[in-house]
């Protein structure tokens, strides 16, 4: 009799561990995820399309210094660097003409002496270079659409080391050089002497690409095979809007969608989203 009574017992909790079981997942399949995302609004306007042009510093003059007979430096009075008035005495050579005193051509700083005294130098090469460097050009090479960008005498922002010069448009070839681009230079004032030649100049153009479009932020794309669509936050839920891709740049997307203007899009935790998830706006961004 107790065996038959302990079955009946186990049989009943048994029935209700399941039943309590069920009761549980019943509760947790109507309790909805609500989602934590951040947005940014979507703006409307032209799209514009930023590119980095890069070129190189150069003296704007420079002067060779010759000498008329080769011979033996026998006295080297500058070193790269130094600055010289016009007719400075910088050197002498000891030809098979006699002694031959080097002078300055015009004013400016010595560059690329290679020679030292003692040591033989050529009349084919220039003894040195006399450079300006209150002024100094920016040399470029660009494509054909973008030197129609360009205007003679124009002022435009130019780049060096991270640091904004402003530069004028001095010289636009018509013609291209072996690589097909157009040679641009810029004359940049360099009465600090803060810029030395050689350095990278950065010119940075700005094409607009499209009129008139609806532009949302890069990191709120999702691609999927061969769909692009994005999440907006409507009443508490994300909603899925299919974009067409017109034109992208790092940070902003050009898109033909059903958007409008400060619709927030989501940026942030849209990855695990589908259509009609609940979401909560923890951060909201222009």
């Amino acid at each position: 009799m107790r065996k038959v009574f302990f079955l009946i017992f186990m049989i009943t909790q048994l029935f209700f561990i399941s039943a309590c079981s069920e009761e549980g997942e019943s509760k947790a399949n109507n309790e909805e995820i609500v989602t934590p995302v951040e947005t940014e609004s979507v703006e409307t306007g032209d799209f514009v399309v930023e590119k980095s042009i890069y070129g190189q510093i150069s003296p704007i003059k420079q002067t060779p210094v010759l000498v008329q007979q080769p011979g033996e430096v026998t006295s080297l009075k500058v070193e790269n660097g130094d600055e010289v008035k016009k007719n400075d005495h910088l050197a002498t050579i000891q030809t098979g003409m006699g002694s031959e005193a080097i002078y300055a051509p015009t004013d400016g700083e010595i560059a690329q002496i290679h020679v030292q005294e003692k040591s033989f130098q050529s009349n084919e090469e220039p003894l040195a270079l006399i450079v300006e460097l209150e002024k100094l050009q920016a040399n470029f090479a660009v494509t054909p659409s973008t030197r129609k960008q360009f205007k003679q005498d124009e002022e435009m922002t130019v780049f060096v080391d991270d640091k904004k010069y402003q530069a004028t448009v001095m010289a636009m070839d018509s013609m291209p050089n072996e690589t097909g681009q157009f040679p641009i230079s810029m004359e940049i004032d360099n009465e600090e002497r803060d810029i030395l030649p050689g350095k990278t100049a950065k010119l940075i153009i700005s094409d607009k690409r499209v009129k008139d479009t609806i532009i949302v932020p890069t990191e709120a794309v999702i691609t999927e095979s061969d769909e692009s669509f994005v999440f907006i936050v409507s009443d508490n839920t994300a909603k899925k809007v299919v974009v067409d891709l017109k034109e992208t740049q790092s940070d902003k997307v050009a898109v033909e969608a059903e958007l409008e203007k400060d619709d927030q899009v989501i940026v942030n935790g849209q990855v695990t989203l589908s259509d009609g998830s609940k979401v909560e706006v923890v951060k909201e961004g222009k």
